[in-house]
């Protein structure tokens, strides 16, 4: 019985760190194109994520710490929290500071009325993007 209470509590601890948000699609439309400035990351503040666009592409990648969950800022060198201090390369990856794993890239798709769609359900690999024709 002790051990069954124990895989409940682990299983309790593990999920608050990977939130559901029932009743909310987790296939959401950013914008179009456009709307993001080439060689420039756009935070899209409701969905916590940056959204890149370079000439070849867009991709998105989490703006949440992994650490606490705080919004990150975009730096010079990659992604930096303002609370503790967690810093990441340009390809999500821990420099520094307390967090304990990268950041995700999701996948990026274009839908037919032309806006750009970012699948939160979906990681691709840091340099994948959606590439524009």
């Amino acid at each position: 019985m002790a051990s069954l209470a124990g895989a409940i509590a682990g299983i309790s601890l593990f999920r608050q760190f990977y939130p559901r948000r029932s009743g909310q699609s987790h296939r959401v439309k950013v914008g179009k194109p456009a709307d993001f400035p080439v060689d420039t990351y756009t935070l899209i503040e409701d969905l916590n994520i940056f959204i890149y666009r370079d000439h070849e592409g867009i991709k998105a990648v989490s703006a949440e710490c992994t650490h606490l969950g705080c919004t990150l800022q975009k730096t010079i060198d990659g992604f930096e929290c303002p609370c503790h201090g967690s810093c990441y390369n340009d390809e999500g990856e821990v420099v520094s500071g307390p967090a304990p794993r990268a950041l995700a890239f999701w996948a990026v798709e274009k839908a037919l009325d032309g806006n750009i769609v970012v699948d939160m359900d979906h990681t691709v690999e840091p340099g994948h993007k959606y590439l524009m024709a």
